[in-house]
């Protein structure tokens, strides 16, 4: 991610902080001397955030991790203000891998929690700043779980609705619905925000919203009929969803299926949304074609400008998978139906 410093290197996983981050411990630090709390005081709290951002670490390990075990490679995980993301080389392709993924996090915040709490039932510590000290850190940890699982698509809890689902109805259709809901839910954080004064909060739920936003527009985006159909498999699984789907085996079954008014565009490549732009720019090579089709949840639904991707590495953000760059709208989906 642009503007992040790389940390170290951990389970073959780079861990980056972006400088952003450094605002958060600097806001806690002098805020706390503001109130009065004394220089100790001061420093005590900013090592309790440091070991919320701790757990954080832990949880997008826990994805990546998880993810590992289905084949998925994690390029990095980077620590934000608002939490941590790990971006992994592709989203999973089964509903039930993408929901282990999902659960993985927030499993790893309940194991720290209880690791807490079993060791003060054995231990009985006396009261002390110590014992206070974990005694939070363990409260902070349930709560970062029962906040993750919240159905705030994209969050953790949205995932889980969207794998939940797409075991019974097309991936598209799941995502819209997983959509809807976290857009709901965004709105509920939003007035949460604003009625209790806490900013943080409304800034939460503004990019919960326009993530969602973007997912649901992405997955409602116009795809022809033949288009659709061509890129499902025998099997009646999306294409997406077969781990041994190549962009070739898409191409060439829409090669197959040109449908109607359809010459110009069934002769451009294929790229799934899952890839990031710096990968896709790669595999396009030396092709002099400007415009190149977009799959996603099993069909294509629609083309971007390899001007578009050039553009976005060279701003540094060559690591964004393509479904995350339309969905911020970094870039823009073009509707075959101007094809």
């Amino acid at each position: 991610m642009s503007g992040s410093w790389h940390l170290g290197r951990f389970a073959n996983i780079d861990v980056r902080v972006h400088w952003t981050f450094l605002l958060v411990p600097l806001w806690i630090y002098f805020s706390s001397l503001a109130a009065g709390s004394g220089v100790a005081g001061a420093t005590v709290s900013v090592l309790f955030v440091l070991s919320i951002f701790a757990c954080v670490l832990f949880h997008e390990y826990g994805h990546a991790l998880m993810a590992r075990r289905f084949g998925i490679p994690t390029r990095d995980i980077t620590i934000l203000p608002i939490g941590g993301v790990a971006s992994l080389a592709r989203m999973p392709r089964r509903p039930a891998h993408e929901l282990a993924i999902a659960v993985a996090g927030p499993a790893v915040n309940v194991v720290i929690a209880a690791a807490i709490f079993i060791g003060f039932a054995i231990l009985d510590p006396a009261a002390g700043a110590v014992t206070s000290f974990l005694s939070r850190l363990a409260i902070v940890n349930v709560a970062l779980v029962v906040f993750n699982m919240l159905p705030a698509f994209p969050m953790d809890g949205g995932r889980v609705l969207r794998s939940l689902l797409a075991m019974t109805m097309p991936y598209a259709a799941a995502t819209r619905i997983a959509a809807n809901v976290g857009q709901i839910t965004a709105v509920g954080f939003g007035l949460l925000g604003l009625i209790s004064g806490n900013l943080m909060l409304v800034f939460i739920a503004g990019f919960i919203f326009l993530a969602a936003r973007g997912e649901a527009m992405l997955a409602t985006a116009p795809v022809r009929d033949d288009v659709a159909s061509a890129a499902r498999s025998t099997d009646g699984f999306p294409a997406s969803r077969r781990d041994e789907e190549s962009s070739d085996a898409v191409k060439a079954r829409l090669l197959n299926h040109p449908g109607p008014n359809f010459p110009d565009v069934r002769s451009l490549p294929i790229i799934s949304s899952q890839w990031n732009a710096k990968n896709a720019l790669g595999w396009l090579g030396t092709n002099s074609l400007e415009k190149f089709l977009v799959s996603s949840g099993g069909s294509v639904v629609g083309m971007i400008n390899k001007s578009d991707l050039q553009r976005v590495v060279r701003e540094g953000r060559g690591a964004m998978a393509i479904e995350r760059l339309l969905a911020l709208r970094i870039i823009p989906l073009q509707s075959l139906r101007s094809a």
